[in-house]
């Protein structure tokens, strides 16, 4: 389903020869569009958190699903905070509100220029990407939902098991990357893809450590919802408003060098990094549920 919508975006979009132009924000025609936009994950979460509620099968998924909110919510904002001056720009204060927190840049040391909406980007993305694959786990594609039983078998050390198939795949994509950051046909050779080293070890790093114990236990189907509508969300999202009308930009020196002419310069590496917090999201929820349930006699139900 990924390759349906990726395959034909990517052939009309190789047709656009030129980068269609930024707007000109001098009239300030989005005044805080980026604070508005944050309904876009904030209008899900509501719904289905409101669905979900009280409908758990047991307390542990539920502390499962926070604790891995919080793991991937802080991750994003840590982002932020130490590379977010490094990657990104925002050159339209109107889209916000205008309250900032401090960022760490390489070139002029902390600063505080990142608006507080990037912290809601972080927090409620995360909050609906979880809830998507949980609602899809539990009723949309409920009979594909795994027994949860044999996790409480899980023993410590199979906890931590390397998985050499992602660590090779995370190894090629980054000298990949690498070479066409260097050698691509662009006129951005200079710098390095420090970006898309940072979405390569986030996206890929809990596989590479949990894949073996969280893959028994993924529903591939719910997976794929969270996938395809994260997908379009940021497609939207980025593509169409923020970036034309500049509620953040990019340092194209710490990008691949490939970007997307009909996206107004969109990085590639930007519809890549909801992808890869998707899949590492589900596999860190299905750990910790593993790690949760571990030594249990059986599940612990919710009462009421």
């Amino acid at each position: 389903m990924a390759l349906v919508l990726i395959v034909p975006f990517a052939l009309t979009l190789r047709t656009v020869a030129q980068f269609r132009p930024l707007v000109d924000n001098f009239h300030n025609p989005t005044h805080h569009g980026y604070t508005w936009s944050l309904s876009l994950f904030i209008v899900p979460v509501a719904v289905i958190a409101g669905w979900l509620a009280g409908r758990w099968e047991s307390r542990i998924q539920n502390r499962a699903f926070w604790l891995t909110t919080l793991i991937v919510g802080t991750g994003g904002i840590l982002l932020d905070v130490f590379f977010g001056l490094t990657f990104f720009t925002f050159p339209n204060p109107d889209a916000v509100l205008g309250i900032c927190f401090y960022g760490y840049s390489f070139a002029d040391g902390w600063q505080k220029t990142i608006p507080i909406e990037e912290a809601g980007f972080y927090i409620f993305g995360a909050l609906a990407v979880l809830l998507v694959y949980v609602w899809g786990d539990e009723f949309w594609f409920a009979a594909y939902n795994v027994d949860d039983a044999p996790r409480r078998n899980t023993r410590w050390r199979e906890v931590i098991s390397f998985h050499p198939v992602s660590a090779v795949f995370a190894v090629l994509i980054f000298l990949l990357g690498l070479l066409y950051k260097k050698f691509g046909p662009h006129n951005d050779h200079a710098g390095f893809p420090g970006y898309f080293l940072f979405l390569t070890l986030v996206a890929l790093a809990p596989s590479i450590l949990f894949f073996p114990v969280a893959s028994p236990f993924i529903n591939w189907r719910a997976f794929s919802l969270g996938f395809l509508f994260i997908l379009l969300v940021s497609l939207f999202w980025e593509a169409t408003i923020a970036v034309p009308y500049q509620w953040w930009g990019f340092q194209p020196q710490q990008m691949l060098g490939l970007f997307i002419h009909g996206f107004c310069g969109l990085p590639v590496e930007e519809p890549l990094l909801w992808v890869g917090i998707t899949w590492a999201s589900v596999i860190i929820y299905e750990t910790i549920s593993t790690l949760l349930f571990m030594g249990r006699a059986e599940p612990e139900k919710i009462a009421g």
